[in-house]
């Protein structure tokens, strides 16, 4: 560590706010060539507030590393951050082996994520000084947790906002093909090399688990990918229609229906809104119906489109559930809060005619813990709502 960076008068009334970033603008001419170091940070008056990572190419301008001015940040710090960070798993992780070890800044490493999936980890950094101490995160992840490989999934857009190359590499051990893990009674294929994230949603794991418990007669699952929520209710019902688009996703679908000795779910390649639209042309009704789109709106300025889609979707779904049938929705956008999403579900039942009851609102898996004072950390939201 070397020179300081103080915050504006701005800054520090937002550093109050406890939230881990400080942006750009909110900084006292820093000095750049500091980029990518962890800094000392104070505030307008000179007063020592702490240690943070700071990024001059990024609108996030320092992500805080810790609250202490003379903590030192070393080997045995972050060694003692992911201890913790594994503590909290083995408590909270049951019956799967796929499930995400480090998530960012809940876990007190800034940009972080580390997801497991077997024997295998699979990394993302997102964040310019996290990525100058990789090799010390990699040698204790190595230290603990005895991988057969790391993999470093590095080829998300937000990492050309810190000024990073988009890539995919072997950090550790030869590149996996395809691992099989398992979550609950149910195994899949998951690809940690060409996949969606990191192959998997793990984010979505408990309420995949949970879907079970509104599993009966006859499921629709829509935007099924590779079939995650389809595989899981389909022991509960009497036969499950997933909808998926992608022509590879759909073939990895039949590959997990295989893989588990399921012949009840029947698999079609077609457009989500338009065959929302079929089914209800077709009168055709469901017991429960799973929505699990992908992201609406990845900015504010995408929000008035996403609330035509997600109103869309959750309309129709609405239309072709039987009496007493039950809507499992989820949004993962962050930009369409609770209250957002709860005016479009209202919208969405007055306009299909069709009361409906919040059974309850659920949110991600806890291994994807929300930092309250970053409600960034919080994002996926899902709706449990029975018609009349």
């Amino acid at each position: 560590m070397s020179a300081e960076i103080a915050l504006t008068q701005k800054g520090e009334r937002w550093q109050r706010s406890g939230h881990p970033w400080i942006y750009l603008d909110d900084l006292d001419r820093p000095d750049v060539s500091l980029s990518g170091q962890i800094v000392p940070v104070k505030g307008s008056q000179g007063k020592p507030l702490g240690l943070a990572f700071f990024n001059a190419q990024s609108k996030i301008g320092l992500r805080w590393v810790a609250q202490d001015p003379e903590r030192s940040v070393d080997r045995n710090f972050w060694a003692g951050r992911l201890d913790r960070a594994l503590k909290l798993r083995e408590r909270l992780v049951r019956d799967s082996d796929a499930y995400r070890l480090i998530s960012s800044e809940a876990d007190g490493f800034p940009g972080l994520i580390v997801d497991r999936y077997g024997s295998v980890l699979v990394l993302q950094s997102h964040c310019l000084g996290m990525e100058k101490i990789l090799p010390i995160v990699i040698d204790l992840l190595k230290e603990r947790i005895q991988p057969t490989a790391i993999v470093a999934r590095n080829d998300s857009h937000v990492r050309t906002l810190e000024g990073l190359p988009l890539e995919k590499k072997m950090l550790f051990g030869p590149r996996p093909d395809r691992l099989q893990v398992q979550e609950g009674e149910i195994k899949y294929l998951v690809d940690v090399w060409e996949g969606h994230k990191t192959g998997l949603y793990l984010d979505q794991r408990e309420n995949r688990l949970h879907a079970r418990d509104y599993a009966r007669g006859r499921v629709l699952d829509v935007f099924a990918y590779q079939g995650a929520f389809a595989l899981q209710v389909a022991s509960r019902a009497e036969e499950v229609l997933a909808v998926e688009d992608s022509e590879n996703a759909a073939a990895h679908l039949k590959e997990n229906l295989s893989l588990n000795g399921l012949t009840n779910v029947r698999v079609e390649r077609a457009n989500a809104f338009d065959r929302l639209r079929e089914l209800e042309k077709a009168e055709e009704t469901f017991d429960l119906v799973i929505l699990d789109p992908p992201a609406f709106a990845k900015a504010k300025q995408e929000i008035q489109g996403a609330w035509r889609g997600y109103r869309e979707i959750n309309l129709r779904a609405l239309k072709i559930l039987k009496p007493e049938g039950v809507l499992f929705t989820c949004s993962c956008s962050y930009q369409i809060t609770d209250e957002i999403f709860s005016e479009i579900l209202r919208e969405a039942s007055r306009d299909a005619k069709r009361p409906v009851r919040l059974l309850e609102i659920r949110t991600q898996s806890k291994d994807h813990p929300i930092l309250m004072t970053h409600p960034e950390s919080k994002y996926l939201k899902g709706f449990v709502l029975e018609v009349e």
